[in-house]
């Protein structure tokens, strides 16, 4: 498990469920998970919390999605059941939280264009978990703070992805990164390519200087910067 504390000691845990990387935050005031991986590894998931929230008497205040792709939110209404946080998501993926489906994006490149295709044909019910209506659903108007926690809007993987950072330090940006192949950090699967690098510029706008995806490893600021600059 690997743990980063930033300057105002807010504190950073990131476990791997299945293949998405899901991360708690814990401040002083608010305990928030982002993400919650695919659903058959629920008791992975719910030993880590247990382990880092009620052995310490401490409860999860918010489970925030990234976005509602099944990797992401597998288990969201299970973590919603046994710890009871209020659930985050856009406003644009609410009703595909509500009905525990999201469609598979688009390919970003000949390869998983293809699959995409195969998959959302044949093969859509690997994409389907358990529904849940969100508590919270963010937008352009309804913007959320937890103190030095900031939700961003960041489209382009999905129209309603989210990242959030943390104390201006780091940035949890769900599959708007990937860090798995080195000198290559796009996604291999967007809506909107062209919005997509938008919102890298928004990112680099943010003073953080690391950026935690959901796959791969952490991405530095001028690795950012220097692929922002190829793209446009």
């Amino acid at each position: 498990m690997f743990k980063w504390k930033t300057k105002h000691d807010t504190i950073i845990r990131m476990i791997r469920i299945g293949i998405t990387k899901c991360y708690l935050i814990e401040s002083a005031k608010t305990n928030i998970l982002v993400d919650t991986g695919q659903r058959i590894y629920f008791n992975k998931l719910k030993a880590f919390l247990h382990a880092n929230l009620t052995s310490q008497n401490k409860k999860l205040d918010y489970l925030i999605l990234t976005h509602t792709h099944y990797d992401h939110a597998g288990n969201v209404s299970k973590i919603k059941e046994y710890f009871g946080p209020q659930v985050v998501v856009h406003e644009k993926e609410a009703n595909c939280l509500s009905e525990g489906f999201t469609t598979l994006p688009k390919g970003t490149n000949f390869i998983t264009n293809l699959l995409t295709t195969i998959v959302n044909k044949y093969f859509s019910k690997i994409g389907k978990y358990e529904a849940l209506k969100s508590d919270i659903d963010i937008n352009p108007s309804k913007q959320m703070n937890f103190g030095n926690i900031e939700i961003i809007e960041t489209p382009g993987h999905t129209s309603g992805s989210l990242s959030v950072l943390i104390d201006q330090e780091m940035a949890i940006v769900g599959d708007t990164l990937f860090g798995v192949l080195p000198n290559n950090i796009f996604p291999p699967f967007a809506d909107d390519k062209k919005v997509l690098i938008e919102s890298w510029k928004k990112l680099l706008e943010t003073k953080c200087t690391m950026f935690l995806p959901a796959h791969g490893k952490a991405i530095k600021r001028n690795v950012l910067k220097r692929e922002y600059y190829k793209k446009v």
